[in-house]
């Protein structure tokens, strides 16, 4: 029963602490300033979540249409792809450089963090700070069961991001009309 009683309090406070943010600091390079800057000039910044893969032309290009498509992003709409690498998903408290960089003639901001919703929302976060204007992320649905999901976000930092990704940005940011907003399609 005590076994039971600590396991218990573990996953509790396991949860408690994933949806609470973890950055300590996100610091954006020249380049990555440069790209939301940009953007923010035209009014409107519009970030897609990419989960890194083989990093070709194809994956780029793939993942822009299916957005605009499923999202309903106007096609001459400015976007910027963010993606998250993994590192030591153990820390708690992260100091973050996001790097800007260009892929096959797509803006990326690249960050490295051992967990991936509390990332994006402390970089969607630090958009609307340096900016002034609230960011849009778009993300698509994770496959597979959603029970699954949840518990490898628990254990590993990842899986259901795009719910948990709203729910951090929810916990931290409790006036509306200045949360990054969350598209899911």
């Amino acid at each position: 029963l005590f076994i039971i009683g600590i396991l218990v309090i573990s996953i509790v406070s396991r949860i408690q602490r994933s949806l609470q943010l973890r950055a300590t600091s996100v610091e954006l390079d020249e380049t990555a300033l440069a790209f939301v800057m940009a953007d923010a000039e035209h009014g409107k910044v519009r970030i897609i979540a990419n989960e890194p893969d083989d990093g070709s032309a194809r994956e780029y290009r793939e993942k822009n249409s299916d957005e605009r498509r499923f999202s309903h992003i106007p096609q001459r709409s400015r976007t910027i792809f963010l993606e998250v690498h993994p590192s030591d998903s153990s820390d708690f408290e992260e100091d973050l450089i996001v790097r800007g960089v260009e892929m096959h003639g797509y803006r990326v901001l690249t960050v490295r963090s051992g967990n991936v919703p509390n990332t994006l929302a402390a970089v969607l976060l630090e958009i609307r700070d340096i900016t002034g204007i609230v960011p849009d992320i778009y993300f698509q649905w994770t496959e597979g069961n959603p029970i699954s999901n949840m518990f490898k976000f628990l254990v590993t930092g990842t899986g259901e991001v795009a719910p948990v990704t709203r729910e951090v940005l929810r916990e931290s940011e409790k006036d509306v009309k200045r949360r990054p907003a969350v598209h899911v399609s």
